[in-house]
C-alpha cells in the first residue's frame, strides 16, 4: 500500500521454523527507513489452559511439547519449577546429567540458527538478487580466517550458505545429528526428552561408556565450532563494513537467566537461588542502557511483569500471591498471579488489540521503578556473562577461552584455539547472529568443563541421579534456563496437590511482545523502527529482506513459509523448505 512516500508491507510468516509469526511495517520510501512496526503472533495454543488441575510433574512432559525445535529448556525450566514446588533437590550427578542433555540440545540449534535459519539470508543467491553491490566486492573480497574455515573469498563463504546446496549449510545438518544423539544419551529421546524428573533424571546404571560416548559426539561440535565462528566472523565483518551496523538496531537492554549450574551449588531452595544461579557457568542478570543493573536471579523473577498490553486476552485475575518466599513483593501482573483468558480479537487493528503476544516487562524495583523493554538471547547472555565478572572467562568487556585440539575426520581445523567475544557497540542483526556463533563455542567449552565434572563424581562414588521425596500438598516454583533464543521461565503454584496456576515464557514472549499500557514497542519492533532499507531498486519492488534479516537476528521460533501482503493483494512465493524467502 502506498500513501505519498509512505509503503506498508505485512509479512506473515516471516520465520523458517516452527510457529507463527508475522510483521507489520511502515517505510519512508524517500528516507528509506522503516518508520514503525508491529510484530504479533496469529495463532492462541493454551498450554496453560490445559495443565490446571493436573500433577505439576505433568508439566514437564506437557510442556516440551510447546516446540520440537527447544523442548530441553521447556523441560528443564519446568522440573526446577516442580523441583521447588515438591522441596526435592537432585544429587550433584542428577544435576550435572540434566545439564548435558540441556547443552547438547543447545550446541545443535545454535549452528542451525546461525548457518540454516539465518544464513540464508546472507547468501550467494539472497545477495545477488537483494544487495548486487554487495556481490561483486565479495568477489573480490579474500576471508581473513580462511586457514580456519578454508573458503577463500566473502563470495565462497556466501555460496556455501546457498540454502540446500551450499556446503556450510549442509554440513550444519549433518553436525547437528550429534547433538540430537547426545541429547538422546541421558534424555532416553530427543526431541522430547523423557528423563526429566522432580528431584533428578531417570538414568538408570549410569556408567563411563555412557559419558564417553557423550564426549566423543561433543568433540564433532568442538572441532566444528572452530569453523562456524571464524567463518561468521568474516562473512559479519564484511556486512558490517558495507553499512549494515543500525539494521535490527536497539539500545542496550537485556537479560538472562542463566545457565549450566554448578551442581554442587543447586538446590531446589528459592531461599538459596541467588547464590546457586550466581555460580553458573553463563551468568544472571539485568542490563538497560548498557550497565548491568543486577545478577541477581532472584531480583530478575520479581521484576518479571506479563501485561496483556496490545494481546487478545483478558486480563481479569485476582492477586492471590502478594510476596516471594523471601517477603519480596510480587505485583498482580507477575506470572504467578497473571491467568491465561483468551480473547480473540480482529486481524489486522494495528492501532486496537492485534496479537496473540502478551507485553512481558521488567520491573526494576531495586532501581527506577519503571517497566522495562528487554531483550533476550544468545547476545543478551554473551554480553550479561562478559560484563558481571562471575565466572573466570569474563573479563569485563569480553569472554576469553580456549578449546583443545580435535583431530575428527571431515572437519578443516584440527589444533587448539582461543575464542574472545567482545562486547560490541550496540545490539543489532549483525551482532545478535555473531553472538550466536561464539555461544555455541562457549557451550562447547562449558560442556567439556561438564563431562569432566561427571567423571569426577563418579569417581568419588557420587553416582545418585534422583532424590526420593514426599509430595506436598501445597507449593511455589520458579523454574529459568536459558533456551537458545533466550530466557525459557516457567512458574507454578500448587494447591490440594494439583496445579493451581501454571505460567511460562518462552524467550519470543519478551522478544515479539506487542505494545504494552505505556504504548512502548517490544524488542522486535524497536528494532525495526528506524531500521534503514539497504534492498535494491525501486521502493514498489521492495520485498522486504532486511526486516526478515532484523527479526531473524532473534531466530524467532516460529513459522517457515512466506507469503507477502500488499494492501489488498497477496503475493505468494511457492519455496522449498528454508529456500530465501521472498
Amino acid at each position: 500500500m502506498m500513501k505519498g512516500k509512505e509503503r506498508e508491507i505485512t509479512i506473515e510468516p516471516i520465520t523458517r521454523i516452527e510457529g507463527h509469526l508475522g510483521v507489520h511495517v511502515k517505510i519512508d520510501t524517500e528516507a528509506r527507513k522503516i518508520t514503525d512496526a508491529y510484530a504479533y503472533s496469529p495463532m492462541f495454543r493454551g498450554f496453560e489452559i490445559i495443565l490446571r488441575g493436573r500433577e505439576p510433574s505433568d508439566a514437564v512432559m506437557i510442556t516440551q511439547r510447546s516446540c520440537g525445535v527447544c523442548p530441553v529448556p521447556h523441560a528443564l525450566a519446568s522440573v526446577t519449577a516442580v523441583d521447588q514446588v515438591y522441596g526435592v533437590s537432585p544429587p550433584p550427578m542428577g544435576v550435572t546429567l540434566r545439564d548435558l542433555v540441556h547443552g547438547a540440545e543447545q550446541l545443535y540449534d545454535a549452528e542451525v540458527g546461525v548457518l540454516n535459519l539465518e544464513g540464508p539470508d546472507y547468501s550467494e543467491v539472497a545477495v545477488k538478487k537483494f544487495n548486487p553491490e554487495w556481490w561483486e566486492e565479495a568477489q573480490k573480497t579474500k576471508a581473513p580466517r580462511s586457514d580456519v574455515h578454508g573458503f577463500a573469498t566473502i563470495a565462497d563463504i556466501m555460496t556455501a550458505l546457498n540454502p540446500l546446496a551450499g556446503e556450510l549449510y549442509l554440513k550444519s545438518l549433518l553436525v547437528q545429528k550429534a547433538g540430537h544423539n547426545m541429547a538422546s544419551i541421558f534424555g532416553a529421546k530427543h526431541p522430547h526428552v523423557h528423563s526429566f524428573v522432580p528431584g533428578g533424571i531417570a538414568k538408570i546404571n549410569l556408567s563411563a561408556s555412557d559419558i564417553e560416548s557423550y564426549l566423543t559426539l561433543l568433540m564433532r561440535h568442538v572441532a566444528f565450532t572452530k569453523e562456524l565462528v571464524t567463518v561468521t566472523d568474516d562473512l559479519l565483518d564484511f556486512v558490517l563494513a558495507h553499512g549494515y551496523e543500525d539494521v535490527g538496531a536497539r539500545k542496550a537492554n537485556l537479560g538472562s537467566v542463566g545457565a549450566y549450574n554448578d551442581p554442587e551449588a543447586y538446590s531446589a531452595k528459592y531461599e538459596e537461588m541467588t547464590d546457586w544461579a550466581r555460580k553458573r557457568l553463563v551468568s544472571p542478570g539485568v542490563i538497560l542502557d548498557g550497565e548491568l543493573v543486577t545478577t541477581d536471579l532472584v531480583e530478575f523473577n520479581v521484576g518479571v511483569r506479563e501485561f496483556i498490553g496490545r494481546g487478545w486476552y483478558s486480563s481479569e485475575w485476582e492477586q492471590e500471591v502478594e510476596a516471594d518466599p523471601l517477603g519480596n513483593k510480587i505485583m498482580k501482573e507477575h506470572p504467578w498471579n497473571k491467568r491465561t483468558v483468551p480473547k480473540p480479537g480482529e486481524y489486522g487493528k494495528w492501532e486496537s488489540l492485534y496479537s496473540w503476544v502478551t507485553a512481558t516487562r521488567w520491573w526494576h524495583g531495586k532501581g527506577d521503578g519503571k517497566n522495562h523493554v528487554v531483550e533476550l538471547g544468545p547476545l543478551a547472555r554473551m554480553w550479561v556473562t562478559a560484563k558481571a565478572g562471575l565466572v573466570p572467562e569474563s573479563t569485563g568487556n569480553s569472554l576469553k577461552f580456549e578449546l583443545p585440539a580435535a583431530l575428527i575426520p571431515g572437519f578443516k581445523y584440527a589444533e587448539k584455539m582461543e575464542f574472545e567475544w567482545k562486547i560490541p557497540e550496540k545490539p543489532n542483526a549483525v551482532e545478535r547472529i555473531r553472538a550466536r556463533a561464539y555461544y555455541h563455542a562457549y557451550s562447547a567449552y562449558c560442556m567439556l568443563n561438564m563431562v569432566m565434572k561427571s567423571l569426577e563424581l563418579l569417581k568419588a562414588g557420587k553416582s545418585d541421579v534422583w532424590t526420593p521425596y514426599e509430595k506436598p500438598k501445597e507449593g511455589i516454583g520458579f523454574g529459568a534456563i536459558e533456551a537458545m533464543r533466550g530466557a525459557c521461565s516457567h512458574w507454578c503454584v500448587m494447591k490440594k496437590g494439583v496445579i493451581h496456576n501454571y505460567q511460562y515464557q518462552a524467550p519470543t514472549t519478551w522478544n515479539a511482545s506487542c505494545r504494552d499500557p505505556e504504548e512502548k514497542p517490544g524488542p522486535y519492533d524497536e528494532a525495526l523502527i528506524q531500521t534503514p532499507i539497504t534492498e535494491a531498486g525501486e521502493s514498489e519492488g521492495w520485498k522486504g529482506i532486511d526486516v526478515v534479516r532484523a527479526i531473524r537476528s532473534f531466530d524467532p521460533c516460529m513459522g517457515c513459509a512466506v507469503h507477502v501482503h500488499i494492501g489488498k493483494q497477496i503475493v505468494k512465493h511457492e519455496l522449498l523448505p528454508f529456500a530465501v524467502p521472498l
